[in-house]
C-alpha cells in the first residue's frame, strides 16, 4: 500500500490557551515524536494540501450550523467554550480550513494511495447540527471529516467506515445513519459507562450501523475478538473504500477519562486488516491524549503498511468476569443484525 502522510501547520493553530484542555496542539507534536521514534517520519510521503473553504462541509452538516461556527471562529479574539467540552480560538478557522484542504486532497488521490491525516480538531462527535442523539456536548468536535469522506466517497462506490475510538461516533452514527450503502463498524467502551452514553448494541440506522461495546477493563484479547465482526462487515459489505476514525485514546494508560487497556498489537492489528482487505484507505487522527499517540499511531501506520508492530508490546489480557458481559453484548449486535457468527 502506498500511503501518503497529511499534516499542516494550520492543525496546531486551534488552540486553548491560557486555559487547559486535553484537546490542544501538543497532541500532534507527540504523533511526530512517537513517528520519529520508529524511524517513520522520514520514509513516509508527504503531502502538500492547499487550504480549502470549510463550507464543503455543509454536505453533512445544518448550513445554519455550520455558518453559525465559521462567524464565531472568523471573529474570535480568544480562546472561549461553547460547550463545557469543547472550544474555539483565533487559530480554529485555520485548522478548519486545513480541515477542507485535507479532505480535498484526500479525495484527489486516494484512487491512487491511501491517506492519513493527523489534523484536528476532531470530528467524530459532531452531528448534523452539533450535538448529536442527546449527547450533553460536542466533545471538542466542530466538524465531522469522517462523514464528509464517506459521503462523498459513497458517490464512487462503496464505503465502510471503521471508528476504533474508546468514545462512540455519535455525530459519525446520526449524519450516515440514513445512508445505508455506508457501513459504520464502531468499536468503543460500553456506552453505559463514558461518553457520549450513545452506541447501544441495538443502535443499527437503516441497517448499516454495527455497535461493539467493550466492557472497561478489556484488554487486547477481547478487542481482537471483536475483530471477527468487523472482518463480517467488510466481507458482507466488500467496500471499496475504507474511511477510519482513528482514536487512540483506548490505549493502555492514554488518559485518565477511559478504561481500555489495548495496547500496540491491536492497533497493528487492526492496520493489517484493513490494509489486507482495501488498498483505498483514508484515516482521520480522532482521540488519542497521551502515550497512545506516541505507540498507537506508529504501530497502527506500520500496520497499514502491511508491517508488523515497531512497539512489540506484551498484549494484556481481559479478566475472565468481563468476558461474559462482551460476549453478551456482542450477541446483542449480531441479533439486531441477523447476523450468525461463533462467539
Amino acid at each position: 500500500m502506498k500511503l501518503t502522510l497529511v499534516r499542516h501547520q494550520y492543525f496546531k493553530m486551534h488552540d486553548p490557551s491560557p486555559h487547559y484542555h486535553p484537546e490542544n496542539p501538543e497532541r500532534l507534536s507527540r504523533v511526530e515524536r512517537g513517528l520519529r521514534a520508529y524511524n517513520l517520519l522520514g520514509s513516509l510521503d508527504k503531502a502538500r494540501i492547499t487550504p480549502g473553504n470549510p463550507m464543503i462541509y455543509r454536505e453533512v452538516h445544518d448550513e445554519a450550523y455550520l455558518r453559525e461556527i465559521l462567524d464565531e471562529a472568523e471573529y474570535a479574539f480568544g480562546a472561549f467554550f461553547i460547550d463545557p467540552d469543547t472550544y474555539m480560538s483565533p487559530g480554529t478557522m485555520n485548522a478548519l480550513e486545513a480541515l477542507a484542504g485535507s479532505v480535498n486532497y484526500a479525495l484527489d488521490v486516494i484512487d491512487e494511495a491511501s491517506v492519513i491525516i493527523l489534523g484536528r480538531p476532531p470530528g467524530h462527535h459532531a452531528g448534523r447540527s452539533g450535538v448529536a442523539l442527546g449527547a450533553p456536548t460536542q466533545g471538542f468536535c466542530l466538524v465531522n471529516t469522517v462523514a464528509l469522506l464517506a459521503y462523498k466517497l459513497a458517490r464512487r462506490g462503496r464505503v465502510l467506515v471503521v471508528d476504533f475510538d474508546v468514545h462512540h461516533g455519535n455525530g459519525t452514527q446520526e449524519i450516515l445513519g440514513s445512508l445505508g450503502k455506508v457501513k459504520h463498524v464502531d468499536i468503543h467502551q460500553e456506552y453505559t459507562t463514558i461518553y457520549p452514553w450513545t452506541g447501544a448494541p441495538g443502535l443499527v440506522g437503516e441497517g448499516n450501523l454495527y455497535n461493539i461495546n467493550l466492557p472497561p477493563g478489556s484488554g487486547d484479547d477481547v478487542y481482537l475478538d471483536a475483530l471477527k465482526l468487523l472482518a463480517y462487515a467488510v466481507e458482507d459489505h466488500d467496500p471499496d473504500y475504507i474511511v477510519v476514525s482513528a482514536g487512540f485514546d483506548s490505549y493502555n494508560g492514554d488518559n485518565s477519562f477511559s478504561n481500555i487497556k489495548a495496547t500496540s498489537a491491536t492497533f497493528n492489528t487492526i492496520g493489517k486488516m484493513i490494509a489486507s482487505k482495501v488498498q483505498r484507505v483514508v484515516a482521520f487522527l480522532e482521540g488519542g491524549y497521551g502515550v497512545g499517540l506516541e505507540r498507537g499511531v506508529p504501530a497502527f501506520i506500520q500496520g497499514l503498511l502491511g508491517k508488523d508492530d515497531p512497539v512489540g508490546e506484551n498484549p494484556t489480557k481481559t479478566p475472565p468476569s468481563l468476558w461474559s458481559l462482551y460476549r453478551e453484548r456482542l450477541k446483542e449486535v449480531m441479533e439486531a443484525h441477523g447476523i450468525n457468527l461463533k462467539v
